[in-house]
């Protein structure tokens, strides 16, 4: 959009429709464009149109996305309620994606912005009027002077004579000075409610096309107090770090009876001071970033600048910073009468929440504008470290910060050394098969030298790497006799080494090299493995298990009452029920169900199942014995997981507890309850996927500030520990939402295993032992139809073992050194023209996975382009796994892929093609240092703009996308609603006020006990106690969205990112 010239405000992800049409009548824009993927969007869409029509703004457009999820009857509903243009996948296919946008802008051209009409006011406006605000802010940034005035003297609510301060901030680009906005605003509204702000930000435009990205909205958290307000202007032809219309615009704020104006600029050079001009009290946001302390010499900045900001403050050097900023600040106001340390200089940490910098710039501030212009602001007073900086929180100590490298670095020794050991290896069988044929030849001089060379350099190689030869030889032995076993944890389990085909042969269930050359073999021994054998590149263990397939699929939608009839069809006539449960949107984003606002009404129940407290989870497991050993549930959430999973927990202890009382006629006494719990806890299995790092740089469903969240998953970590819960995961660490977002096989695999590795490192920090914790880390993949996607098993299990062993000093057979995972077809893969063909890219997806042996598998249902799918698709997708499973024959051999030169070539490429990206990341200070610089979101969206630009262009061929196209096909369009006639799974409103009425119910029924709850949850976190352990003990009284509620005021909101 930037490109076709247009001024783009970007609001990111999880937005209610009232923040859109709020953000368009401050900005006063000319249109909106939103996409929806997870349901609701006809609820959604509409509701945004009807707010914009309550103000008023009836000509402002609403164009529209989301794939095949939005029906041809939904877009022929939307049509007609008055949003302009809901693009298909066919538009995609037809228009690509620049003619997508083009089309998008087209619509804005139907809007005069500068229209005389707009611009008569009967009477004065206010600060709370944003419609009229907007307005004329557009009057000051697009109409001329006198246009201006007239507006003004009929508009004017304040005396030309009133106070009315402007706070300038400036500072270099990446300093951080949106997020620190977003703080001053909040504490505010905290200190001063009422008080009435206008930001007045600026972005450069730019130059070749003359559009901009208006970023910094997105990052204001503060924007939802109706008494704060944000205006975006592009700088355009100012040549400055300010547009031309600021002065124009203070002027309007002035006006209309703000208390306080805040202008933002774009990031600035060395010389430019501009904002200075137009304000008050200029504040200079820096960080440690900027270079030799004789830069500062260069600022011109810190010669204008009445407070100056060190954001970033948690950074390794800020102290030297801070000490050198205040002298600098020092000399050039000729401060000398005062100390350093007096300087109006603060350092903070934006990105932290509750940071007392923050508060003690805001006191600086808030006493400067008292005193200078009789405001009469409070401010909390601030709670400063010894040393003079904000408490740092820090989750990996600076010491362990090249964790990255490590592995890279001991991954590549390990090939290395594997290749010097071999080398030796061959060698002495090589010399000993010389000194052998001497002596066979009568030459027992020659055979003693030889013998004594071989005998030197048999000392030179390690003890275990002869002991791996042997017990290649006894493995060998073992499988090639038919019968063999191995050890599950305190069981010896006897398992038949071959299958037999049809025609009689012996296939061997794991095959082995034949090659007689020791170097080779050892090559093989510490490169592949047997499956079970560390580095587990062939598999965790080491034969598939026969009394059950691996697979897992995902249902969900509806009521609980309504998945859980799904599950027991899933599941019906299986011994074993892996149940993996996928939520709504409500419930992902920690939210009750709710019939108060259209937008969220319209997603309860859509594409997932609603859950909003304990009652729900004990209605949607109804009739599976969660403590079953045959028994295995997965919860598909991250947002606040911690309040479903403790609903989950729950529901199993109440489930034993159930059960005690059947089988002993009374209720258990303090000392049995606590006995049923602990059985419950030890006993339950599954996995909750929890993968905080994955949804900041992906698929965005994160609530809660970054760190806190981090911090919650270790006090989940812990808790687990504590608790002795080994058999359900603490985390799922998924690489699948990466590939969705749109990054490649290689990238997915890369982020991942740098996620886990860094809650590793988060969780030792707290002090937990990696074999203790370890064992409850599970993972998460995307399978798509590139050739890398074949060994991305192979190439994380080795380098996770590797890593283990040697950074972390793991036993190599341990439990936490195998590398369990979970796959799941790749959801971009099914595209929404020719759904039948979804069905083959999953069965070869599947194949991918099962050669590769995944621990477990969901296969895609083909018309889950369009939403949930129906029970007669869900049962062809289970078919495709228990055909390959039960008939294909390549899949009698449990290691088909070990041996292929193709597969083991692949398999070393794209391992180091993923240690590049991990050290790419060490480069940037780990995976939270390339997170700041946006390094991971980067990578995601440029591969997902090569992997869209190639389909659309044909480029890359996708069969009944861009080539084998159906003509005949009906459009995905609202022309065709009549010929669609594909069955799709949707929630209806009946079911969804059903869920709504029971959870107000349940609120009503908990409410004494709830208050008391929530301030206990309250006083944990004020605390620094275990949050989860917290919840476990409260879910029984209150509700996800009442948990999320204090999570919110207790941990801070996620600030979202470009």
């Amino acid at each position: 959009m930037q490109a076709e010239g247009a001024e783009v405000i970007h609001l990111g992800h999880n937005r209610g429709s009232e923040e859109f049409a709020m953000a368009a009548i401050q900005e006063d824009a000319h249109a909106i464009a939103i996409t929806s993927y997870q349901g609701g969007a006809v609820g959604q869409f509409q509701h945004v149109r009807d707010v914009l029509d309550k103000h008023g703004y009836h000509d402002v457009s609403i164009v529209a996305g989301g794939g095949g999820t939005i029906l041809p009857e939904e877009i022929r509903d939307l049509r007609d309620r008055g949003i302009a243009r809901v693009y298909t996948p066919d538009d995609g296919r037809e228009m690509g994606l620049v003619g997508m946008v083009k089309d998008a802008i087209e619509y804005s051209y139907k809007v005069d912005l500068m229209d005389e009409s707009r611009f008569h006011f009967d009477g004065p406006v206010t600060a709370a009027d944003h419609g009229s605000v907007g307005r004329l802010l557009t009057l000051a940034e697009n109409g001329d002077e006198s246009a201006l005035a007239t507006a003004l003297s009929n508009a004017r609510s304040r005396d030309e004579g009133e106070e009315c301060p402007v706070v300038g901030i400036t500072g270099t680009g990446g300093a951080g000075k949106s997020s620190l906005i977003d703080e001053i605003m909040l504490r505010i509204q905290r200190d001063n409610p009422g008080a009435k702000v206008a930001l007045l930000a600026t972005d450069p435009t730019r130059e070749k096309t003359g559009g901009a990205l208006l970023g910094d909205r997105i990052r204001m958290n503060s924007l939802t107090n109706s008494n704060l307000y944000m205006r975006s202007f592009a700088s355009r032809s100012s040549g400055s770090e300010i547009a031309e219309c600021v002065e124009r615009a203070i002027g309007v704020c002035k006006a209309v009876g703000f208390d306080l104006v805040i202008v933002e600029t774009s990031g600035i050079g060395q010389r430019d001071s501009s904002v200075a001009s137009v304000s008050d009290i200029s504040v200079y946001v820096t960080t440690k970033e900027y270079g030799a302390p004789s830069q500062l010499e260069k600022l011109a900045a810190l010669d204008i600048a009445d407070i100056v900001c060190l954001n970033k403050a948690d950074r390794p050097g800020a102290a030297d910073a801070l000490r050198d900023i205040r002298k600098q600040y020092q000399r050039n106001h000729e401060l000398f009468d005062s100390p350093p340390d007096s300087m109006p200089v603060y350092p903070t940490i934006a990105s932290q929440f509750a940071d007392a910098g923050v508060d003690n710039l805001w006191g600086g501030l808030a006493a400067m504008l008292n005193e200078r212009h009789g405001t009469t602001f409070a401010s909390a007073e601030a709670k400063m470290g010894s040393d003079g900086l904000p408490k740092r929180d820090v989750l990996i100590p600076p010491e362990r910060i090249n964790y990255l490298a490590q592995v890279t670095a001991s991954v590549r020794d390990y090939h290395s050394s594997s290749e010097e050991v071999a080398g030796k290896v061959r060698l002495v069988q090589q010399l000993e098969a010389a000194a052998g044929q001497m002596r066979e030849s009568g030459n027992e001089d020659a055979a003693g030298d030889l013998d004594s060379e071989a005998a030197n350099i048999r000392e030179e190689v390690p003890d275990e790497t002869w002991q791996d030869l042997d017990r290649f030889d006894e493995i060998a032995a073992a499988y090639n006799s038919g019968e063999t076993s191995y050890r599950v944890g305190d069981r010896e389990v006897p398992v038949k080494t071959t299958n037999q085909t049809i025609e009689g042969i012996d296939i061997p269930r794991v095959s082995l090299p034949d090659t007689q050359d020791w170097g080779d073999r050892l090559e093989w021994i510490r490169s592949e493995n047997v499956p079970g054998s560390f580095p587990y590149t062939g598999g965790v263990f080491p034969f598939k298990r026969t009394d059950e397939m691996p697979m897992r699929m995902f249902a969900g939608e509806g009521s609980s009452t309504t998945t859980n009839q799904r599950f027991h069809y899933l599941t019906k006539d299986l011994p074993f029920k892996r149940l993996s449960t996928a939520f709504d949107s409500i419930t992902l984003y920690g939210l009750d169900a709710t019939d108060e606002r259209l937008d969220l009404w319209a997603k309860c129940c859509e594409s997932g199942v609603s859950i909003s407290n304990i009652e729900e989870m004990e209605r949607l497991y109804d009739g599976f014995d969660l403590c079953s050993p045959n028994t295995s549930v997965s919860l598909t959430i991250n947002g606040n997981y911690w309040g479903i999973l403790a609903m989950f927990l729950q529901t199993a202890i109440r489930q034993q507890k159930r059960l005690f009382i059947e089988q002993n006629g009374k209720e258990p006494n303090k000392q049995e309850m606590a006995e049923i719990k602990a059985r419950a806890l030890s006993s339950v299995r599954g996995t909750v996927q929890a993968d905080q790092l994955k949804e900041q740089q992906a698929q965005s469903t994160l609530i809660i500030n970054l760190n806190n969240s981090l911090r919650m998953m270790s006090d989940v970590a812990e808790y687990f520990v504590e608790n002795d819960i080994r058999r359900f995961n603490t985390v799922s660490i998924s690489g699948y939402h990466i590939d969705e977002a749109g990054s490649n096989a290689i990238t997915q695999a890369a982020l991942t295993l740098s996620n886990g590795l860094t809650y590793l490192e988060i969780f030792k920090e707290r002090g937990l032992d990696p074999d203790e914790f370890l064992v409850n880390f599970s993972w998460f993949f995307s399978n798509g139809m590139s050739p890398s996607y074949a060994v991305i098993g192979r190439v994380c299990r080795r380098i996770w073992a590797i890593a283990m062993r040697d950074v972390y000093g793991l036993e190599a057979d341990s439990k936490s050194s195998r590398l369990r995972y979970h796959i799941q077809g790749s959801g971009r893969s099914l595209h929404a023209q020719d759904i039948t063909y979804n069905d083959y890219r999953s069965l070869l997806q599947a194949m991918y996975a099962l050669a590769d042996n995944a621990n477990s598998l969901h296969t895609n249902s083909r018309d889950e382009a369009y939403g949930t799918p129906t029970e007669d698709t869900v049962r062809d997708a289970q078919a495709m796994q228990m055909i390959l499973n039960l008939e294909y024959g390549l899949l009698a051999s449990e290691n088909p892929w070990q041996g292929s030169f193709f597969i083991e070539q692949l398999t070393d490429a794209v391992e180091e093609q993923v240690l590049q990206i991990l050290d790419e990341m060490n480069a940037r200070g780990g995976v939270l240092g390339a997170i700041e610089t946006g390094y991971q979101r980067g990578r995601i969206q440029d591969e997902g703009m090569l992997y869209e630009s190639r389909k659309m262009s044909g480029e890359m061929p996708i069969v009944g996308v861009n080539t084998f196209i159906d003509e005949d096909a009906s459009k995905l369009s609202a022309e065709a609603a009549e010929e669609f006639d594909v069955a799709v799974t949707r929630s209806d409103d009946d079911e969804r006020q059903m869920v709504v009425d029971r959870n107000r119910a349940f609120i009503e029924a908990h409410a004494a006990e709830s208050a008391e709850c929530l301030d206990r949850l309250r006083q944990v976190a004020k605390e620094g106690g275990n949050m989860f352990e917290c919840i476990m003990e409260i879910v029984d009284h209150v509700t996800l969205g009442q948990i999320t509620e204090v999570l919110f005021e207790t941990q801070g909101r996620f600030r979202r990112d470009l």
